[in-house]
């Protein structure tokens, strides 16, 4: 009954750039040409594994692996991991982006046309092999367990709603980047993703911070207690 928590981050910015070349016979003004020709699409999803289970390890194997929460008995107390879930959810992002040149100012002007972040859960739940399946222990520990199953869900739909408010909110402030010179195009590529990574980098680990702090909420004394009672 204890919780190993896994986080990762894959920022895959496909650059996928649909451009367009404006050709001007006169001076371009760049609040006339630097401007979006298609309104960016946001979209951000949550998906999870089925619940992988293991049954086959030992107390003595499950307390070997790396356990994020805190035994609510105390560091002087010695435990064996009846249970635990191993969760991980990753946050996959994907960007594409349409130009603007204009020939006759050898400028360039970007904008996002599409963001998609994906936050994917595979969980996993092991119940020590002492406790076979259909023992009134295994299936009170196995409840337990489904519980953090259950939380890491909740807060993946509760932090997908506000990733894709501030994408919607970040895109539609500025809406285009530019003009700059067509020499700096990999700058402004650059500073494109690096401001969207800072910002699901932000709500990544606010939501590792709320997910550590309400998992290791279940794992409580009281809650410890009550599996403990359940069979007895």
């Amino acid at each position: 009954m204890r919780l190993v928590l896994a986080n990762s981050r894959v920022y895959s910015c496909a650059f996928a750039i649909f451009g367009a070349v404006l050709m001007f016979s006169g001076i371009a003004q760049a609040d006339s040409w630097c401007k979006s020709v298609q309104a960016p699409h946001i979209h951000v999803k949550t998906d999870t594994d089925s619940v992988r289970y293991d049954y086959s390890k030992s107390e003595k194997q499950l307390n070997n692996f790396n356990i994020d929460t805190v035994n609510p008995y105390g560091d002087n107390v010695i435990t064996d991991v009846g249970g635990l879930m191993e969760g991980r959810i990753n946050m996959g992002q994907r960007m594409k982006y349409g130009t603007l040149t204009n020939t006759h100012t050898n400028e360039i002007c970007y904008w996002y046309t599409e963001i998609t972040v994906t936050l994917h859960i595979s969980p996993t739940i092991y119940v020590a092999n002492e406790f076979p399946k259909g023992t009134c222990k295994h299936n009170a520990i196995l409840g337990h367990e489904h519980q953090h199953v259950m939380i890491d869900r909740e807060i993946v739909n509760k932090y997908a709603s506000q990733i894709g408010k501030a994408l919607y909110e970040e895109v539609n402030a500025r809406g285009v980047y530019g003009p700059v010179s067509v020499n700096k195009r990999a700058q402004l590529e650059a500073t494109l993703k690096n401001r969207m990574e800072k910002l699901l980098t932000t709500y990544s680990d606010k939501m590792n911070a709320e997910r550590r702090q309400r998992q290791q909420a279940l794992d409580s004394l009281n809650e410890y207690e009550r599996v403990n009672k359940v069979c007895k």
